[in-house]
């Protein structure tokens, strides 16, 4: 599909037999990620809804836009508006994971009266960098790393910014080795319950993405709030949430949590950043518990509103057409 700016974004549609006439989900990576998360997601609820993955400018299968700047939070939930336009696609849930979850919130700030209800896996509403291999609690001092991150950060986007072509091949190398899956199994995934096979793909899409791209949307992501969206939520939202998750620390959900009306918490004790491939079959249910009674007094309403329904229908029949395509 093309946004708006004509940079061309890549969508994949999938859509069931048997979840013809659900209300679709679609999906928000994370920063540097074209899908891994989603794999046992989607692969549980295709039967029952259908499913829009989309990867962002400058990641997977899109296009790097012409102007980096266009990369930002903001400019993320324009396009996916842009997509479920194209698609005919009038009531949805959004979902996120990691810097999804910001952009699911700017995605409802731009058309709040679109969604149905909001699924927000392990990410947090504002400056991540700000919390990221943060304290235990809000209150408590920075940590050394916390701090570290937050000092180099900014002489690191300038050197990838300014020395692309000699960056690129030395990042593209490393993210090819073991380094830093190795890392992040000492570090910032449950090495117990994460399969390497799972978890792998996200290094083989950074190796491929281009750094200053990836830094460019780091920066847009770590500058990017959406602080003054949550209490504007009237609409259903479930949080899930990972006690050992170093990038988006459990308290920030909780935060989230009670800033939202009509918000609901899964808190995973053992769940790191990565919980969406750690416990998968937790979060599924609680997820099909959380959306069923939502989606059916959805479906409702538009069963008694034929203008609604005719709406619908036609929305199906673009999802079907771009799912065969």
């Amino acid at each position: 599909m093309t946004a708006k700016d004509g940079t061309q974004l890549f969508v994949r549609v999938i859509q069931q037999p048997s979840a013809m006439g659900r209300i679709p989900l679609i999906l928000n990576d994370g920063l540097g990620c074209d899908g891994f998360a989603w794999k046992y997601f989607i692969d549980y609820f295709q039967h029952q809804h259908p499913i829009i993955h989309w990867h962002y400018r400058g990641h997977g299968h899109s296009d790097v836009p012409e102007d980096l700047n266009s990369i930002n939070i903001e400019q993320l939930a324009a396009d996916s508006i842009t997509i479920l336009d194209d698609l005919g696609i009038q009531r949805a849930i959004l979902c996120g994971h990691s810097m999804g979850v910001q952009v699911a919130l700017e995605t409802f700030n731009l058309q709040p009266h679109r969604f149905e209800a909001m699924v927000l896996l392990c990410g947090s509403y504002e400056h991540p960098l700000e919390t990221w291999h943060g304290p235990a609690r809000r209150d408590a001092s920075p940590t050394l790393m916390n701090r570290a991150m937050k000092s180099i950060f900014p002489a690191v986007y300038q050197k990838t910014q300014q020395h692309k072509t000699l960056l690129q091949p030395l990042w593209s190398i490393l993210m090819n080795t073991d380094i830093p899956y190795r890392f992040a199994m000492l570090s910032e995934v449950n090495r117990h319950l994460i399969k390497k096979e799972d978890f792998t793909p996200y290094f083989e899409h950074l190796s491929g993405m281009q750094a200053h791209v990836f830094m460019q949307t780091l920066k847009a992501y770590s500058e990017h709030s959406g602080r003054h969206i949550l209490d504007k939520i009237d609409k259903p939202a479930l949080i899930i949430c990972g006690g050992k998750d170093t990038f988006s620390p459990h308290w920030v959900s909780l935060e989230m949590h009670h800033a939202i009306d009509n918000s609901e918490l899964l808190f995973i004790p053992d769940g790191t950043h990565c919980a969406p491939i750690e416990h998968p079959e937790l979060i599924q249910l609680r997820i099909e518990k959380f959306l069923w009674p939502h989606l059916m007094q959805a479906l409702n309403s538009s069963c008694r509103n034929t203008t609604d329904t005719s709406t619908h229908e036609h929305a199906s029949r673009r999802l079907r057409a771009t799912a065969n395509s």
